[in-house]
């Protein structure tokens, strides 16, 4: 028998704690620097 190892998510919006807001701010934001800074060495 396999055993299930799916976890559900009830609410993506809901952070356990400031720290894990933190670091997703941080992530996010590293991204879109990201995305950025390729968008423009495409774009020359």
């Amino acid at each position: 028998m396999e055993k299930n190892t799916v976890v559900e998510f009830t609410d993506r919006q809901e952070t356990a704690d400031p720290l894990t807001e933190l670091l997703h701010r941080g992530a996010r934001e590293l991204l879109q620097k990201a995305v950025e800074a390729g968008l423009l060495t495409f774009m020359e």
